[in-house]
Parts: structure tokens; sequence; C-alpha cells
């Protein structure tokens, strides 16, 4: 389960990298106007700071369940569909 969670997080990072170059292909086409570039642009660097942030702490969970397998075991992954 928890590999699970660390694997979908890291495909979530690698589609919104994706997402943001697009959207930054589309702000360098100059099809927009100015006010659509200045949000598409906001939105881009918030996107960019939440996928270092999102990448960074599914590395880390990796990386400390890969080193203590045992806290896997004590501390199993709770998963809520909504």
């Amino acid at each position: 389960m928890l590999e699970v969670i660390i694997r979908r997080s890291l495909d979530i990072v690698d589609r919104t990298e994706r997402l943001v170059e697009k959207a930054r292909r589309l702000i360098g086409s100059g099809s927009l106007d100015d006010v659509e570039v200045y949000r598409i642009h906001t939105e881009i660097e918030h996107l960019t700071d939440l996928v270092f942030i999102m990448d960074d702490a599914a590395r880390l969970l990796r990386r400390t369940f890969e080193q203590r397998p045992e806290m896997a075991r004590a501390y199993p992954a709770h998963v809520t569909l909504q």
C-alpha cells in the first residue's frame, strides 16, 4: 500500500511537470492576452512550488521506509475513499 502511495505521488509530480511545460509553451506562443498570461504564469509558479514539495515528501517517505521497513508494519497507511 505504501509503495502505491509513493508511486502515485511521483506520477502526479511527473504529470504536473508536463502540464507546467505545456502551459509555458502556450504562454510563449503569443496567443494569449496579458491578463491570461499573468494568471497562467501565477498558477505555474504555485504548481511548481507544490511539485517540489510533493516530490521531496514522496522521496523522503520512500527513503524512510526503505531504511526502516519495520515502520511500514508498525504504521500501516489508511486510505479513505471519498
